[in-house]
């Protein structure tokens, strides 16, 4: 109506007004039918490029430019950990076996302890990687998120690798109450724990029988010069909750039953109490002045340096007994391994590797957890690092018998032990693992008793539920 109003002066049309209501009429008709063509032409673009940047972003994620499936897989096996060249022979077999369909996306984190906190953000978000490490409650966080895949199907139309491969004995260490199977592992721990023979020489000590000698040789090695044990509460305090758990175990029954249960029902128990109370007295008295809040790390240097008369550790350490960059020329002649006082041993299958792949990349994530059990694996970690097996039919070789005698010791050990107990990273909530590092430096103090200590795991328990 304005348009027309405008063409129309109320004296009548003439050809110079006429042409100008044509201009007023037609040019903004066109500029409207153009303006809609081009926001149709905009619109379609955007879909276009939207459309371009979804496939795309699709195939970085989960596919490579040669075509490959791409899996995620961050480890910690970096610089000096004891896995590092175990984790490099496994990656040179995997990229030359499976080039040009599986590539793997490494990513390295510089410790345990960084590897574990950025999973837990992931599990979060449901962003676990393909294959995860399960240990420190990672595995139950990804069971929780839904990430964690069902290994029984695959497990059973792989019978091979089920029954010889992991082995029963792994297999249930890691069968959930319903039948479910989340991880699998390679190795077994058989633990004890080693020590600087001539430090026991000098101090006039043999490894205890009993934990009373156990004591007494702490107070003889401290009279000749040395910090009889290479303790810490870093971390997850491992070193020492190792030997809290044999100490655990070897009372009686009722300590070896709750040492081989998993998430107990509570600590205030007379035997983790007087358990506690023992370690107090080893924190208080026979460790090194960087015990509390040491980390791995620090402990094991302590041991390696000769600072250190005793560390409870599995035989994935005996390589670096002989290892140049972390110890002085001839170590390894000197180091001897012990059971605990008593005959005992903390055995233990680890939580192990988790399948987080999602359903279009399940089948590749499968293959990549598979190879990081497998018996050309488990050689590796055997001949590299001192890992003991799972296969079943995995002896042994008799390289590995003549340079690393102590990983005979070890397994020879197990038809000798008279007790045993799992470790606190199997066995308890991994709230309950931080809580012992938490508490570990009041209990030293003596501001905390072990009974209050007890209470303490149990409300840490109880947090996790």
């Amino acid at each position: 109506m304005c348009v027309w109003g405008s063409g129309f002066n109320g004296r009548g049309f003439n050809l110079t007004n006429m042409g100008n209501a044509l201009k007023i009429i037609i040019i903004p008709f066109l500029e409207e039918k153009m303006k809609r063509i081009l926001v149709m032409v905009s619109i379609l673009l955007i879909l276009g490029v939207a459309a371009g940047f979804v496939s795309c972003s699709k195939k970085q994620v989960g596919q490579a430019s040669d075509g490959s499936v791409v899996l995620n897989y961050p480890h910690y096996a970096v610089g000096t950990h004891l896995g590092r060249t175990t984790f490099e022979a496994f990656y040179k077999r995997f990229t030359e076996k499976y080039n040009g369909k599986i590539t793997l996306k490494i990513e390295e984190l510089p410790s345990d302890t960084v590897y574990n906190d950025k999973m837990k953000v992931l599990a979060a978000s449901k962003e676990l990687p393909d294959v995860v490490d399960g240990k420190n409650g990672l595995k139950a966080l990804a069971i929780q998120n839904g990430q964690a895949v069902n290994l029984k199907p695959f497990l059973d139309q792989d019978p091979d690798f089920r029954d010889k491969v992991i082995g029963p004995a792994a297999l249930a260490a890691n069968t959930e109450p319903d039948g479910k199977i989340y991880s699998v592992v390679s190795g077994s721990q058989i633990i004890g724990y080693y020590y600087n023979k001539e430090m026991f020489q000098k101090a006039g000590i043999q490894p205890a029988r009993t934990w009373d000698e156990w004591f007494s040789n702490c107070d003889k090695l401290k009279a000749s010069g040395v910090a009889p044990l290479a303790l810490m509460t870093g971390e997850n305090s491992w070193t020492t909750n190792l030997i809290l758990s044999a100490m655990v175990s070897s009372r009686g029954s009722a300590g070896q039953a709750f040492m081989n249960t998993k998430y107990p029902k509570t600590y205030q128990t007379p035997e983790v109490i007087a358990a506690l109370g023992d370690i107090q007295r080893c924190l208080q008295k026979y460790t090194t002045p960087d015990a509390l809040g040491a980390l791995y790390a620090n402990a094991a240097n302590n041991f390696l340096m000769e600072q250190a008369a005793i560390i409870a550790n599995g035989p994935w350490m005996i390589g670096d007994f002989s290892n140049l960059e972390k110890t002085a020329p001839g170590f390894d002649k000197r180091v001897g391994w012990s059971m605990f006082p008593g005959d005992g041993l903390v055995t233990s299958y680890p939580e192990g590797q988790v399948l987080c792949s999602p359903p279009d990349r399940v089948e590749a994530g499968w293959i990549l957890l598979k190879e990081l059990c497998s018996r050309e694996y488990q050689l590796d970690a055997l001949r590299l690092q001192g890992g003991l097996p799972t296969a079943v039919d995995l002896e042994i070789p008799e390289d590995v018998r003549q340079s690393m005698p102590l990983v005979v010791e070890h397994a020879n050990s197990v038809s000798q032990m008279k007790y045993h107990g799992d470790t606190f990273d199997v066995v308890s909530y991994a709230s309950v693992v931080d809580a012992f590092g938490r508490y570990y430096p009041e209990l030293a103090a003596g501001t905390l008793t072990p009974a209050a200590m007890a209470v303490r795991l149990d409300q840490a328990a109880a947090a996790a539920n």
